[in-house]
């Protein structure tokens, strides 16, 4: 039975070697790579993201949209007034209608360090989109990066996550 087990690993092994399947280490970015820490205020919202950031003017409707070389992150606020009882909802039941209402079946409301959010695998996109609530509105933050670059910049997008505020 050794002997077989021993067998089972030599081939997944020298599968994954030769399909290019190996494992790789992921390298934390580094401030040449990522930038120096800036913030951006717009409409109600304050973000922290860095200096590789650049403002854009979105084409489809987002209150504000930065781009970098390694991702990108959009704004969309909702104001209370465009719904009836939008004030009186939950983040957790406010997430868990952006999810339905966007078509985003077997995905769940996720919650972590007081942060709502949940995760759109699209292909080669991910797609981080958090969620807040402010005096008069709903904030959603996505933050968007290729799937291949994920594990480099999730705790990237956690902290900037965490670092959000809204009036």
């Amino acid at each position: 039975m050794k002997k077989f087990i021993s067998l089972i690993a030599l081939i997944l092994s020298t599968t994954f070697f030769l399909s290019g399947c190996t494992p790789r280490i992921m390298v934390i970015p580094d401030t040449d790579s990522i930038g120096e820490t800036k913030t951006f205020t717009k409409d109600g919202i304050t973000l922290l993201l860095t200096d590789k950031f650049v403002e854009k003017q979105s084409e489809v409707g987002f209150d504000a949209y930065y781009v970098s070389n390694f991702c990108g992150v959009v704004v969309l606020k909702e104001e209370f007034t465009l719904e009836e009882g939008l004030a009186e909802r939950s983040l957790e039941d406010y997430v868990a209608n952006l999810i339905e209402n966007n078509g985003h079946k077997g995905i769940k409301p996720q919650h972590q360090d007081d942060l709502w959010y949940y995760v759109n695998d699209s292909g080669d996109t991910k797609v981080y989109s958090f969620s807040y609530k402010g005096s008069d509105s709903f904030y959603i933050v996505q933050y968007i990066c290729m799937a291949s670059d994920v594990f480099a910049l999730e705790d990237l997008f956690f902290l900037w996550a965490g670092a959000v505020e809204v009036e």
